[in-house]
């Protein structure tokens, strides 16, 4: 058995230990350990502005919760008898799918709902709420700008000029609408705001923002900076890894080659600066004492795994598809709690928001969720393809561009 087999039962194991745990908080849902131990969101929690300078994301990871536990059943055969077990998260995940205030509705619906059918756990009779939330998110579409607001109520004036690289790992959810409704609305909009987003949030050497404020009214970027980072010239790593891992889904997506060559050029500034143990620091220009983000790369390993997936050359794709496995290798080596029966969460060494001192150190529900997924893509447990929702024969790579 190879290590990232090990990885992989051990990530069952741990999973299935969080579905119990989690079966324990009804309606609350895991959004990042300190000490050790879950710091738990009701799923009514939205988000807004606590006062003009402050904004609360509220709850946009209860998805991750269904979305880990599919993960951790793949081998059963009797799939409808695992969405049982999930009916109530998923019904609480539902009741957000009107929900006006955030652009975190991918993450709250895709694991949950969209992922849950692709791996045979629903049908499509049980994605109605995923259709909803789609059709929210897309309502966020801003036409004079070419993108989709972040924070807040649509039209708020606090918020309408908002967008962050977090969005394009949204981005999944509309690719899928657009799919199961015919509805090409969905495809233009999405692929609008990456277009809009890789011409403006990238740095001359690859590096990203996390933030941008826009003219709602022109497009123009007023303002660039970050809301999680060290600064906002520095480079926030999971913002990064979000830009690698959402080009790259976009490439998957529509076969365009601007795309891949975003995702690579995100890349290209990641893996340079992951260190031996594969925990990159929650941002690559944080100086003096690093703080961990494990979850950073977890998430980057899965962009560069559908890159490869994807890739035209043979030899760069094994190259690549090695490079991502490494780090896989060493997060189970270096960030994994292994048998640690008081520590909640399953990758540790992770940071929730460090310039709010919150989650410095402990596992996220999305980092876990995106470890495990990137294992499943690495060891064959779960197929691109299945992911997007195609045959298997399907070269995605070779797509005409749109």
């Amino acid at each position: 058995m190879s290590t990232l087999d090990e990885a992989w039962d051990e990530f069952v194991r741990l999973a299935g230990r969080e579905q119990t745990r989690n079966e324990m908080f009804p309606g609350m849902y895991p959004h990042y350990t300190e000490e050790g131990r879950w710091r738990r969101l009701g799923i009514d929690a939205t988000s807004g502005w606590v006062d003009d300078t402050f904004y609360d994301h509220g709850n946009w990871t209860a998805g991750f919760a269904a979305g880990q536990a599919w993960l951790a059943h793949l081998g059963e055969s009797d799939r409808s008898g695992v969405a049982q077990t999930q009916a109530r998260t998923l019904d609480d995940v539902a009741r957000r799918a009107s929900d006006k205030t955030t652009h975190d509705l991918g993450f709250l619906f895709h694991p949950s709902f969209v992922v849950g059918e692709h791996l045979g756990f629903l049908t499509v009779e049980d994605l109605g709420p995923a259709s909803e939330a789609a059709r929210a998110l897309a309502e966020r579409f801003n036409p004079a700008g070419g993108y989709l607001q972040a924070f807040g109520p649509i039209g708020d004036p606090r918020s309408r000029a908002t967008s962050t690289i977090d969005t394009m790992m949204n981005l999944p959810l509309l690719w899928w609408a657009a799919r199961v409704t015919g509805d090409n609305e969905f495809r233009i909009r999405a692929m609008a705001h990456a277009t809009t987003t890789a011409a403006n949030f990238f740095r001359p050497d690859g590096s990203t923002y996390h933030l941008i404020r826009y003219d709602p009214d022109t497009g123009t970027a007023v303002a660039k900076g970050t809301f999680q980072g060290a600064s906002d010239e520095s480079c926030w790593s999971r913002g990064q890894a979000w830009a690698i891992a959402g080009f790259a889904w976009c490439y998957a997506e529509t076969g365009a080659v601007q795309y891949r060559e975003t995702a690579e050029r995100a890349w290209d500034y990641f893996a340079a600066r992951i260190p031996a143990d594969g925990v990159v620091p929650y941002d690559f220009g944080e100086s003096g004492e690093t703080t961990d983000d494990a979850s950073a790369s977890a998430v980057a390993a899965l962009g560069a795994l559908i890159l490869a997936e994807c890739g035209e050359e043979i030899g760069e794709r094994g190259a690549l598809r090695n490079f991502a496995a490494s780090i896989l290798g060493r997060l189970h080596e270096n960030a994994v709690r292994h048998d640690d029966e008081d520590q909640e969460g399953i990758l540790l060494r992770s940071c929730y928001s460090k310039p709010h001192g919150q989650g410095l150190s402990g596992a996220l529900p999305y980092g876990d969720y995106y470890y495990g997924l990137a294992l499943a893509l690495v060891t064959g447990k779960v197929s691109l393809p299945q992911l997007l929702e195609r045959d298997r024969e399907q070269d995605v790579g070779s797509r005409a561009e749109p």
